[in-house]
């Protein structure tokens, strides 16, 4: 790893120059809300914060760094899990603060021109004033940008029908790590010229590009939309149910595990009473141009619910209702970290049809090691969000342990250490265990020729 030096009173100056002096923070006050993400015992301070309003700007920064020897983080929200936008080597965290500018929402192409510190709530919203949909939702979209989006290569609920941030991302400007900005992509649906770049510099998570402008495309919304919640009693019947309604073509929105724990958390959290204490859930959620189409899809869903041992199933048909049940969804992460003490959240990915044992593979572990689990997740793309918990528990070495068997479970069915939440600073040892190793020599490669003296992002993937 490069020896990097301090930052000086005059880089400081000269940053201040680049942005000017607002743009700039310097205090402990400041930087203390710059040195951590959402990753439980991830920490790391920068010595500046430098908030730019321009692709220019971002250049005259990166060479700043070069000419100087100082890394440059790229941040968006902070609501990453894997420790990626926190600087283990100082030096300045570049903030999107100043760059939440939806430019422009072309309803007659249905593609969105927006720069990186746009929130992807926002856009969601913004593109449903105009009869469009960005289906791309994490559970933290009120806060999380497009940005960091693009960085970790985001997917989210909807990924079962609609895909994740890789298959709305048309278009992207960035800054390269030898200060050269550089495009690809843009308002078409195909694109055999320079897709490639695109793909690669989507879930780079910072350690290629700093990423300035994109274009997503937009899709029509439907217009009816309904959520079906099943209860079960034991959690291993619920896997069984989920790929009967993938298998029958009824094309679900959403196919959503929420355990036991999870859901007491939530509750707790959110103020909002159980319908069913002591039972796991199953939550299914149908879009449709078709009213009539919809309540068909329901209640088949229902059927198959019921026939795989769900003790009830109830429909949300109304708009309040769906709302309460993303405000349980989306209050996970923090519900689970305010009430259990949540310790480390993993999101393996396993293929759909191994999600049964990994589910009885995460309560083994967490027994094993006393360190009760949360287990949740997206049941259609088989991304299973394992919390380990325990408020008491200090002990980083059993912690450790669990996760690697956790991994390791993943990897023999089929699986990868992560499915969306990256790789950053927490899963760097194990990527480079468990990647195959001439992909990891690519990559390296690919990190040279993107940011050469390695000042964007250091630390993170793979050295």
């Amino acid at each position: 790893m490069r020896n990097f030096c301090r930052i000086t009173e005059k880089t400081l100056k000269d940053l201040e120059s680049i942005s000017g002096k607002e743009a700039l923070l310097t205090s402990d006050k400041d930087l203390e809300g710059y040195s951590r993400d959402e990753t439980p015992g991830i920490y790391g301070k920068p010595e500046a914060v430098l908030r730019p309003s321009s692709p220019g700007e971002i250049s005259e920064l990166v060479r700043l760094a070069l000419d100087r020897n100082f890394p440059v983080t790229p941040r968006g929200g902070g609501t990453s899990l894997s420790g990626g936008p926190v600087p283990l080597f100082g030096g300045v965290v570049l903030s999107f603060e100043r760059m939440r500018s939806i430019e422009d929402i072309d309803t007659e192409n249905r593609m969105a021109l927006l720069q990186p510190g746009v929130v992807n709530g926002i856009l969601q919203t913004e593109a449903e004033k105009l009869g469009l949909f960005y289906p791309v939702n994490p559970a933290s979209m009120d806060s999380c940008t497009m940005g960091g989006n693009v960085a970790q290569a985001t997917g989210g609920a909807n990924t079962v029908r609609y895909g994740t941030t890789r298959n709305y991302l048309t278009g992207l400007e960035a800054v390269s790590g030898s200060g050269n900005l550089w495009s690809c992509g843009g308002k078409v649906l195909k694109n055999s010229t320079d897709q490639a770049l695109l793909q690669l510099a989507c879930g780079s998570e910072g350690t290629l590009s700093i990423f300035t402008r994109f274009t997503f495309r937009l899709l029509n919304r439907s217009p009816f939309t309904t959520w079906i919640i099943a209860p079960f009693s034991n959690i291993l019947d619920i896997p069984g149910a989920a790929s009967r309604i993938i298998r029958q073509g009824l094309n679900p929105t959403m196919v959503e595990l929420m355990d036991d724990l999870t859901l007491k958390c939530c509750s707790e959290h959110t103020g909002i009473p159980r319908r069913f204490p002591g039972m796991h859930q199953l939550l299914v959620r149908f879009d449709s141009d078709d009213g009539d189409r919809l309540e068909e899809l329901s209640f088949t869903a229902g059927e198959v619910c019921a026939e795989s041992g769900a003790a009830d199933v109830f429909a949300a048909d109304t708009k309040a209702r769906q709302q309460q049940i993303w405000k349980i969804r989306s209050s996970i992460h923090e519900a689970l970290g305010e009430r259990a003490g949540s310790i480390c959240e993993e999101d393996v990915v396993v293929p759909r049809a191994g999600v049964g044992k990994m589910i009885k593979k995460a309560y083994e572990t967490a027994d094993k090691y006393s360190m009760p689990a949360a287990v949740f997740g997206h049941l259609g793309d088989g991304n299973l969000h394992i919390n380990l918990t325990g408020k008491d528990n200090s002990d980083p070495g059993k912690t450790e342990k669990a996760r690697e068997e956790i991994f390791s479970a993943a990897i023999k069915l089929g699986g990868k250490i992560s499915g969306e939440h990256g790789i950053g600073i927490t899963k760097k040892k194990a990527f480079q265990r468990y990647a195959d190793k001439g992909y990891i020599e690519l990559l390296r490669g690919v990190k040279k020729v993107f940011d050469p003296e390695n000042i964007l992002n250091p630390g993170k993937l793979c050295p």
